[in-house]
Formats: structure tokens, C-alpha cells, sequence
């Protein structure tokens, strides 16, 4: 039953499907109640899990590993931490309630999740990629990708068009299968509460897999400031590396905005956009801040300066080719994959979430979860049961 709710867009598909499938008559509404009730559950061990971690002395959070880490060596593998967000909408004490004069609402929240993943790669000598991937200079793939991006970062669904250069750059005839190494384990966390209870979980969780031994670490995100942090504070023995995807949106909006037609656009953006696969990002920076100043509409010059100011801060953690050499990875793609799964169930114009919120998160990154957290959690409980109802006490 947990499984059904969770692995189905809602209690009500659970319900017909254990119907249909196992010809169990399950009420939507009892379907949440026990679901709900193993996530609250499931929420507990959490946080004893994570309080245990805290009461650990700093040398053994940062360079040991548990007993319940797995054994296999780091060698030809690297440790990484990604984290990223999606969108749910969740009723507030507001809900029901008349709005005051000019007041706006949205119930649209951030679930925050860190995806703790192993990488197989060896490091190399050289770039093993100098060329840029034909791909990021092909219109049909960026404006796509940038235009999903910038409605994720809204909040918003729905469609946006963009115009395509009638010719395009020259680009490298090859394409690499990849651009990042195959990944290997993942396990899932995720929070509806500050980054700072994320960043908790995410640490917790890497030590249990033995992450503070390994000689390879990365952490990736976006630009949010709030990554960052939790870098700094949690992660900072972790090679820090922006999202390449986030900056190819950048670099491409820039583009745009300093352009006056689509051709000059195109030119410019695989210009730069080539200097940043090579790890060149500060040669484009005094372009882009002429660029900057030099723009009369206040909109655009606004828009420009964002640009700069995301690429500038962000800089020192676009090394792309030398992370490509040490095998490390340069995206976000499995946080965000990991977000089109959560909001499979969690995300929908017709779903709002209260209590229950929290407790199913906690469920679906279980499942979302290579490590199959849930296996382990019905063995403790079957283990404390004792065939009493928990609402009596035992005589």
C-alpha cells in the first residue's frame, strides 16, 4: 500500500490500482492515513539518524567512516553531492481566509533535495573533451533547455518561443557520448525546510556511505547562494562546480540581451559559450561588463547585469576542463531528473499538500533511492512490534 501511494500520482490511482491489481478494496482516504503514518515514521528515524551524526566528534564526521559504510574502495570512483529544488504547492494557516487589500498569494513551495552519488572515473593527464559538444552550439537543443530552465526558475508551466538563426556556427563534426562519468549508487533526500536541515541530511547521509574517505569529491548546484553555504559550512573539503547547464542559460540570455538580431545572437553566444567549456570564463567577463554598461534600454541593461554577476561570482567554480580532467562531473542532470521524478507525485495544479507533505517527500526519496532505505526500515519495525495496539498499553 505505502508503495502504491508513493509510486502513483495519487491516493485515489493507489487505490484503483490495488484494486485492479491485487483485488484489495483500499479507500483513497485510508490509502493516505497509513502512508502518512509509516512517512511520519520514516521522518523519526531520520532524525535520530541525523542527531546521532551531530554528536560525532569533528575528525570522525570529516575523515572516517562508519561501520555501516560500504566496504568497496574509492579507486576509479568519485564521491559526489548534488543538490537542486522542485515545486509543490502547500496550504498555509492563509488557506480559507479573506485577502487584505493588494494582497498576493501563491502556495507554490520548494522541496530541496541532495542526491548522494557515486561517479566511475579515472582522472587524466589532459582535457580529455577540449572541443565544445555540437549540441551546445545546436538552437533545437539550447533555446529548449534554457526556456525550461527559466520556467522552472519562475515557478510557472506552460511554453515559451524562441526564434532559431536561420544559420548556424560552425560546430565540431563528433559528438561525445557523454560529457560527464556514468554514475554508479544514488540515494535521494529531501526537506521542505531550510537548506540548512537539508545540508544536515545531505552530510549525514554521504557519511553513511563512506564519502569523508574518498580521494575524488564534488559538489554541484546552481548559482543559488544558499548552495554555497551549504558548501562552505558542510562540504568545503568537496571540489565546488556550477552546473554547466545553468551556465549555458546564462551565457545564451546575455547573448540575447546584447544582441539586435538572431545572427549576432548565435555568433556571440557560441563565441562565448566556447570559451566557457574550456574553463575560460573571466576572458569574456570584461566583453560582457562593456556590454553592460553600454546598453540604453534599462530592462536589457538590468537583465545583463544579472548575467554578469551570476557568471562573475561563479567563476572560480566553471573550471570545466580541468574538473573533465580530474573525471569529475559538470552537471546538475541527476538532481534534476531526481525533481521531474518527486514532482511526478508531489507537483500538480490540482494537488495542495498540508502535514502530509513532509512525510510523503521523505517516502518518495526513498523510493527514488538506489540503496532501498525502506528494505531495512521494515525489518526495525517488525522487529518493535509486539502485538499490542500502540493506543493501549500492555497489561
Amino acid at each position: 500500500m505505502v508503495s502504491a501511494s508513493t509510486r502513483s500520482r495519487s491516493y485515489e490511482e493507489a487505490s484503483a490500482a490495488l484494486q485492479e491489481l491485487a483485488e484489495l478494496e483500499i479507500s483513497a482516504k485510508r490509502c493516505a492515513r497509513i502512508t502518512q503514518r509509516i512517512g511520519r515514521e520514516r521522518l523519526a528515524e531520520r532524525a535520530a539518524r541525523s542527531m546521532a551524526f551531530e554528536q560525532q566528534p569533528l575528525p570522525t564526521q570529516k575523515g572516517a567512516s562508519p561501520a555501516d559504510a560500504p566496504a568497496n574502495g574509492w579507486e576509479g570512483r568519485v564521491a559526489a553531492v548534488v543538490v537542486d529544488g522542485g515545486r509543490l504547492q502547500l496550504r498555509d494557516e492563509r488557506w480559507g481566509t479573506p485577502k487584505e487589500p493588494g494582497e498576493r498569494r501563491s502556495w507554490w513551495r520548494e522541496p530541496k533535495l541532495g542526491v548522494v552519488v557515486t561517479f566511475q572515473s579515472r582522472e587524466s593527464a589532459e582535457d580529455p573533451l577540449p572541443e565544445i559538444p555540437a549540441s551546445l552550439l545546436d538552437p533545437l537543443f539550447v533555446i529548449p533547455r534554457v526556456m525550461e530552465m527559466k520556467r522552472a526558475r519562475a515557478g510557472m508551466e506552460g511554453s515559451q518561443e524562441a526564434a532559431v538563426p536561420a544559420r548556424l556556427p560552425e560546430a565540431p563534426a563528433s559528438e561525445p557520448h557523454r560529457w560527464s562519468p556514468p554514475p554508479l549508487v544514488q540515494s535521494v533526500v529531501g526537506t521542505l525546510r531550510s537548506y540548512e536541515e537539508l545540508g544536515l541530511l545531505v552530510e549525514t547521509e554521504a557519511w553513511h556511505r563512506g564519502f569523508a574517505t574518498a580521494s575524488r569529491k564534488v559538489f554541484l548546484g546552481d548559482g543559488l547562494a544558499a548552495n554555497w553555504r551549504m558548501h562552505q559550512k558542510r562540504f568545503s573539503r568537496y571540489v565546488p562546480v556550477v552546473d554547466l547547464m545553468h551556465a549555458m542559460a546564462y551565457i545564451y540570455t546575455a547573448a540575447m540581451e546584447s544582441s539586435s538580431d538572431m545572427e549576432g545572437c548565435w555568433e556571440r553566444y557560441g563565441r562565448w559559450m566556447q570559451a566557457v567549456w574550456r574553463g575560460r570564463v573571466a576572458e569574456i567577463l570584461p566583453e560582457l561588463e562593456g556590454l553592460v554598461h553600454g546598453q540604453s534600454d534599462p530592462q536589457r541593461r538590468a537583465t545583463l547585469a544579472d548575467c554578469f554577476t551570476y557568471l562573475s561570482h561563479n567563476a572560480g567554480r566553471m573550471r570545466y576542463d580541468e574538473y573533465r580532467r580530474q573525471g569529475l562531473p559538470i552537471t546538475t542532470a541527476l538532481g534534476e531528473s531526481k525533481i521531474k521524478q518527486l514532482n511526478r507525485r508531489m507537483k500538480g495544479t490540482e494537488k495542495f499538500w498540508r502535514d502530509g507533505a513532509e512525510p510523503q517527500l521523505q517516502l518518495c526519496c526513498d523510493q527514488l533511492s538506489d540503496t532501498c532505505p525502506m528494505e531495512g526500515f521494515w525489518q526495525r519495525r517488525a522487529a518493535r512490534q509486539n502485538g499490542f495496539r500502540k493506543s493501549r498499553a500492555p497489561t
